[in-house]
Parts: C-alpha cells; structure tokens; sequence
C-alpha cells in the first residue's frame, strides 16, 4: 500500500476546502480565490501565496483557468470568451480570483 491509495480524492472546490478544514492533517489544492478562514494557503520554497507572486511567477504552485473548446470558438461560445477578457469581464473575475490582464 502507498500514500496514495490512501487519499481522499474529491470533486470540487468546496469539497476539498471542506476536507482539509477538517483534518488537521489533510493538504488540497484549490484556487487562491477560493481560500477562506477555515483553511490556509502554504508558503512554497519559501514564497506566500499572494496574487502579485501568482502575477510575477514566484510562487510556483499554481495554474491557469483554461476554457477548451472542440473547434475555434464561434458565436455565443466567442462573444462569451471576449467578455470574460473584455475589462468588465476581468473586472469581476478580479473580485475573487486572478486576471489573465
């Protein structure tokens, strides 16, 4: 048996900051947006987790929201991309979470 068959795998965010509030023990990976009182973000090679170290690639751990689509995007599917990195798009993306801009 390794330290993986013994992981408690869950399938969202909330799950996950649930999981890990609640073990003293328990580690996750979620979005710096999604961080809460009720669990922690971890310095990584020494460098906290902050939007600005995010930004300026210092802090390591983490990765981009990607949108994938099966073809170009077309229509409804491009007018909703261009909002979201349109300024009002990142306007709110920035309230809780990073922007692409």
């Amino acid at each position: 048996m390794t330290v993986f068959d013994k992981a408690n795998v869950q399938n969202s965010t909330g799950a996950i900051r649930t999981a890990v509030a609640s073990d003293k023990n328990a580690i996750g990976f979620i979005s710096l947006g999604s961080l809460d009182s009720s669990v922690k973000a971890v310095k990584f090679d020494g460098v906290e987790a902050t939007i600005a170290n995010v930004k300026a690639n210092t802090y390591k751990l983490s990765r981009p929201f990607l949108y994938m689509t099966k073809q170009e995007p077309a229509g409804e599917v491009k007018a909703f991309i261009d909002w979201v990195l349109s300024t009002e798009g990142q306007e709110i993306v920035k309230e809780d979470f990073i922007t692409v801009k």
